[in-house]
Order: structure tokens, then sequence, then C-alpha cells
């Protein structure tokens, strides 16, 4: 037996256990999702690439160049996104172009090829032994804190069940209409970052809205928000985006709201409560075979072969559009419909006037600050448009429950630990408002609890 092991030990076993431990480790960020057939399918497909190129490379006389060049292309391919967020602190990231990866890629394996030829098969073989070890341990590890977050997950899921909740009851059980817009900063972070006031906050309040000066959210990342928000969920955000997409498509508010009568309209990206996503973005990965390839070369060329131009605007305009008519359908049942926009969050696609930008600012970090603000109060001016518009086509909406807020503050120019990330706007109307008792709030989060 001990020789058997050896023997296994002394072979490039690691090339193929590498792709275990890959599959397991994205397999452990959310156990729920897991489909055996379709992990066999990637496992078999990896294994075959492997063995082929193996293969050939030995047919062509070329095995004394040895197969670490494999390993560490599997590697940079496989987590692509983590390299090149350790690049963008050196280099900038607009030199990130595909083409640009690939070539460094095959680059490096070439130098990778060269000093194993040099170094000899034979001395490299002795580290083979180590690297085998190393991978196992790095999956038994894998699979015991996936095991760990999924019991932490279900404890969690279970307290947020049985635990006694103030009233989320809707004031005369009237129309509730929640618009959210992404990374809208409140008043206060507004002055501080860029300088700017709103004029949003002075249509609202000349409207009768109850407008916040700042207003904090539990998280500076959108799942984490808004999972936060419908689960009713005052608390530490969820540990990564896979369970916090879950919680959202399971979330509790909207089941509370249905038993009482309520019917859900969605207008977002997400599923939410049961509810299918209005539009698909490939921002955030709800399901199995997304959640395996999500950063690495092959979801970046997955989103090249079906990539839209300005997907972000064609979602912004279609959820507008929809808006429009969803307000208008005449209903036996009282209403909860949720809108998210994507503005003012980057792209920053719009000006002010609502124009298509020539040179738009796609990404923030590799952009002038002055560009970004610029740019930022444009688009956020654009948005303060399009609410004023939505709201005025609202039939009857004084009648109504009304609540537009962000779901995280802006967060360019700012340090990641700067407090005004998760700062955001918030607004709310309702007939006879108790204004002193809204102004108890402190979260977003906590809005639900303040709407009669």
């Amino acid at each position: 037996m001990g020789k058997i092991i050896e023997d296994w030990l002394s072979k490039a076993v690691f090339i193929y256990s590498f792709g275990l431990f890959f599959l397991l480790y994205r397999s452990t960020l959310y156990f729920p999702s897991f489909e055996p057939l379709t992990f066999i399918c990637f496992f078999a497909a990896y294994g075959l690439i492997n063995y082929t190129i193996l293969f050939i490379q030995k047919k062509l006389g070329l095995y004394e160049y040895g197969s670490l060049w494999l390993i560490f292309s599997w590697i940079i391919l496989l987590f692509i996104d983590r390299f090149l967020d350790l690049l963008s602190k050196f280099i900038d990231p607009s030199f990130f172009h595909l083409a640009y990866v690939i070539m460094l890629i095959i680059i490096l394996c070439l130098i990778i090829g060269l000093i194993s030829k040099k170094t000899g098969s034979r001395k490299l073989r002795k580290l083979y032994p180590v690297m085998n070890v190393f991978i196992f341990i790095l999956i038994g590890l894998t699979l015991l804190s996936g095991i760990k977050l999924d019991q932490q997950e279900k404890k969690h899921a279970t307290a947020l069940t049985n635990r006694k909740l103030p009233s989320v009851e809707i004031k005369n059980n009237k129309d509730l209409i929640w618009i959210l817009l992404d990374e809208y900063a409140d008043p206060a972070s507004l002055k501080t970052q860029f300088k700017f006031h709103s004029y949003l906050v002075d249509s609202l309040e000349t409207k009768g809205f109850f407008v916040f000066d700042t207003l904090r959210s539990r998280s500076d990342a959108t799942v984490h928000s808004i999972n936060s928000l419908f689960n009713l969920d005052d608390s530490i955000p969820r540990p990564n985006y896979s369970y916090a997409t879950n919680g959202l498509n399971q979330n509790l508010w909207i089941k509370s709201l249905q038993q009482k009568g309520y019917e859900f309209v969605n207008l977002d990206f997400f599923n939410i409560g049961g509810h299918p996503k209005f539009y698909l973005l490939r921002f955030f990965t709800d399901n199995y075979t997304d959640q395996l390839i999500d950063g690495s070369v092959f979801s970046i060329l997955l989103n090249k072969i079906i990539k839209k131009d300005m997907p972000a605007d064609q979602y912004n305009q279609k959820i507008i559009s929809a808006f429009k008519l969803k307000v208008r359908e005449k209903r036996a049942k009282p209403a909860f419909i949720w809108v998210h926009l994507l503005i003012p969050h980057e792209p920053f696609y719009r000006d002010a006037n609502g124009q298509l930008n020539k040179d738009p600012v796609l990404d923030v970090n590799s952009s002038s600050h002055a560009k970004v603000a610029s740019q930022y109060t444009a688009y956020l001016n654009y948005g303060n448009k399009v609410v004023l518009e939505m709201l005025n086509g609202i039939p009857d909406w004084r009648n109504k429950t009304i609540v537009i807020s962000g779901d995280h503050g802006a967060r360019m120019i700012v340090p990641d630990n700067d407090p005004r990330r998760k700062q955001t706007f918030g607004a709310i109307y309702y007939p006879d408002m108790d204004k002193k008792e809204l102004n108890k709030i402190k979260y977003m989060q906590q809005i639900p609890f303040h709407l009669h």
C-alpha cells in the first residue's frame, strides 16, 4: 500500500487534482446549488484537455519542458480576476485587455518551460510529491471550510425565520412603490465628496416627502444591501454573493406581504422572493455553471460572446418603459412594485440631459478623479430627471406609499474604509406620515418597519 501511494505521489497527479480542487472551491462558495452531473462534466473536460496537451507535448518531443507550465497556466486562467486585482496595484487597469492578458500568460509559460528544460525534468520531478500533497491538503481544507460556511448559513436562516419582528404593515394596505437608484449617495456625502447639491432633495421635499440628510446602509455592496433589506435583517451581511443572492430570492418580506394579499412586481436583474428577474445582466452568479466559471478567463470569454452594447443602459431604458406600464395596470390586490435602476452607478452612459456620453467613464478605477466626479454628478442629475418623471407618471401617487432610495453610497474617490461608501439616499412618502417616527431610521434596511 505504501509503495502504491509513493508511486502515485511521484507522478504529476497534481495537474488533475488541481482541477478537482478548483471545482470544489467554487462549489463550496454555495453548496445548495451543487449539480453532480455538471460537476462531473466540468472535471472530465478539464482532465481531457490536460491529457490531450501532455500527449501532444510528448509526441512532439517536448516532454523535457515538463508539466509545471501547465499547472501554472491553469492557476492564471482559473483565477484571472485575482491576478488582475493584484496587477492593478502596479499597472494601469486600462491595459488589461483580454489579448494582452493571453499574451502575458503565453510568455510566462514559455519562461517556465525554458527554466524546466534547463533545470532538468528529473530534478523537477522531486517537487511532484510536495505539490501532490499540497493540493490534497487544499482540497481537504476547502471541503471543511465549505461545510462550516453552509452550517453557519443554515443557522443564520433559521434565526431569521424564528425571530420576532416589529410590524411591517403598510399604511392602509396601499400600493407600495420602491424606486432604488444604485450607488446614489446621501445629501451629506454629495456635499463632502463632490461639493454637489442634488435638486432631487428640494423637489421631493416640495412634494411632501421626508428626505434623509444622512442615511446608512449595512453594506456597500448591492446584493448584500438589498438582501438585508428584503430579509428584514438589520445585522451582518451574508458572507458571499452566492448566499446573499439565494437569500434575496427566498426572502421573508415578500412572503409576509404576499400573505397579507400583496402582489409583487419585480423590475430588477435579481430574482427576488421567487419572482424571476426582469432582465438578464451577468453581474452576479445565480446558477451553478456561472458559479463554477466566475472569475476565470472562461467567464470573461462568455461575457464577450454574449455581450450587448451598453447593457446597463439597455436595462435602464427597458425598466423605465416597463414601469410606466406596470403602474397603470388595474389590479384586484394592492401591489408592491420594486424598481432597481443602475443610475448613477458606473458606466456613466448619459449626461444630465439624458444624451449619450461620447466618452463615458466605464471604469472609475482607470479614469481621473475629476472626470469621474463630473460624469457621476451629471448621471445623478439624469437619474433625478428620470425619477421625477416616473413619480409624476404614477396615477394618484399621493394615495400610495413611495420610497426612493439608494443601496449604498458613492464608492469612488474614497478609501475602502471611508464610512461614506455606506451612506445612501433615502426619501419616504405616505399619507399622514409621522416625520418624527421616520427620523428614528438610521439604516436603509430599517425602512420596512416604518411604513405605517
